[in-house]
């Protein structure tokens, strides 16, 4: 049987945990986002978007995406409805996949294809993972009892 100092422990430990895959999902984010990212800015290039504004299509798909995953997250922080947001995060993630593959399709190589469509992929899941674990934390977090405030007093 577990004491309550035992169960404090875990709870610590679990915290430590969930923060150690809070920092290798936002990574494994990142990095996902960053060929993503490279993939998109070549093919903006590519099909005579100029250099110096090209940056802007794959930062306008790719973050979209995170910042409709994030929206997820304060949907559910607040008990709102969270239908909208994931239909945005599946609109941009598969746009993503579809024109990371659009950017070697010329290849005709099944391998580059699904290496160039991997990314998008990661991303999401790496977000969705982040979800769970802001969900789990949540779930767990104590309930702090406020006093009530007595009503104000009316001047007249």
């Amino acid at each position: 049987m577990y004491t309550e100092e035992s169960i404090m422990e875990l709870k610590k430990h679990g915290k430590k945990i969930a923060d150690i895959i809070t920092v290798v999902l936002c990574i494994i984010a990142i990095s996902s986002f960053s060929i993503s990212y490279y993939s998109l800015y070549q093919m903006a290039v590519n099909h005579g978007i100029h250099s110096l504004i090209a940056w802007l299509w794959p930062l306008g798909l790719d973050a979209f995406m995170i910042a409709s995953c994030l929206a997820v997250i304060r949907f559910k922080t607040l008990k709102e409805s969270t239908i909208y947001p994931w239909i945005l995060v599946a609109v941009t993630t598969i746009a993503s996949i579809g024109f990371n593959v659009a950017s070697v399709w010329h290849t005709q190589n099944p391998l580059t294809m699904l290496i160039y469509g991997f990314p998008p992929i990661v991303v999401f899941l790496s977000l969705e993972a982040l979800i769970l674990v802001i969900r789990v934390e949540q779930d767990h977090m104590p309930v702090r009892k406020t006093p009530a405030r007595k009503p104000a007093k009316k001047v007249v």
